[in-house]
């Protein structure tokens, strides 16, 4: 009888095993999960250690509502000045003074001066306004707000839009 003898190589090259790990559905799932898990750690981490996290200070940044405006002689009589970035009108009537804000009462629309009808005008919904404040055509359930005009020591006009006051506040120069 004749014996064949088995050679039989037990060596398996790189392709046939993996590199690193055998690829099956078990190790794909396990590294998906732990794909997903370091995905969602970073992004959790990001929130709190990133840009406006955990270290960034948690206030508003706002101007001031206490500003200057100018002195009075800077202001023509019978006048209406509109200070778009702090959101008023500055309406001088003779020697006095009135601080009046841009805002709509109605919906928060930016009203506008017109020096032709010497009213206040909403362009968006129509309301109108009197040159003191006082609503008078439109939508606009009250009057516009007014705030408090003081004169500083050093001869400037002071607005604080923190303190709304009556229509009849004003500030006599």
């Amino acid at each position: 009888m004749e014996t064949k003898e088995k050679t039989e190589c037990h060596h398996t090259s790189e392709t046939e095993r993996g590199i690193w790990f055998n690829f099956s559905r078990r190790n794909f799932l396990t590294l998906a999960g732990w794909g997903l898990f370091f995905a969602t750690l970073a992004g959790y981490l990001s929130q709190i250690l990133g840009y406006k996290g955990f270290f960034y200070p948690k206030v508003l940044f706002e101007p001031s509502p206490r500003f200057t405006v100018g002195e009075p002689k800077s202001f023509p009589e019978n006048s209406v000045t509109t200070l778009r970035s702090r959101k008023i009108f500055i309406v001088r009537d003779g020697n006095s003074f009135k601080a009046i804000s841009v805002v709509c009462q109605h919906l928060g629309c930016a009203v506008e001066f017109s020096k032709e009808k010497n009213i206040f005008e909403c362009p968006c919904h129509g309301s109108k306004y009197y040159r003191n404040g006082v609503n008078f055509a439109g939508p606009a359930p009250r009057p516009l707000n007014h705030f408090d005009v003081v004169l500083a020591d050093d001869g400037k006009l002071v607005v604080d839009t923190s303190k709304v006051v009556s229509l009849e506040t004003e500030l006599a120069v």
